[in-house]
């Protein structure tokens, strides 16, 4: 007759297993990728833990007054390159911008 209740339990319990084994290494893949997500905004504002979350925060709300008053992603970029002087900038380098 073939495959028992017993024999399809154990499929199915093989199966939970592996799934509960690939859903741990998907989320250590998801950790390592926060830590690197973090570890080059850590080197680009030359900053660590709430010294970075703040930055990156104001930046986001500043940003986010430029896209309500009406600009668009590619004139809020212009801003923050500087062609006078040729590098970039960040927008916390002038706290005024974010009055």
């Amino acid at each position: 007759m073939g495959a028992t209740l017993n024999d399809n339990q154990a499929k199915i319990d093989n199966a939970d297993k592996a799934i509960k084994a690939a859903l741990e290494r998907k989320r250590k893949i998801i950790m390592q990728s926060k830590q690197i997500a973090y570890d080059m905004l850590s080197e680009l504002y030359s900053l660590e833990g709430q010294e970075l979350v703040d930055a990156v925060t104001a930046e986001h709300a500043l940003i986010q007054k430029f896209t309500d008053s009406g600009m668009s992603y590619d004139e809020i970029g212009s801003l923050a390159y500087d062609n006078k002087v040729g590098h970039q900038m960040s927008f916390t380098e002038h706290k005024s911008y974010s009055d």
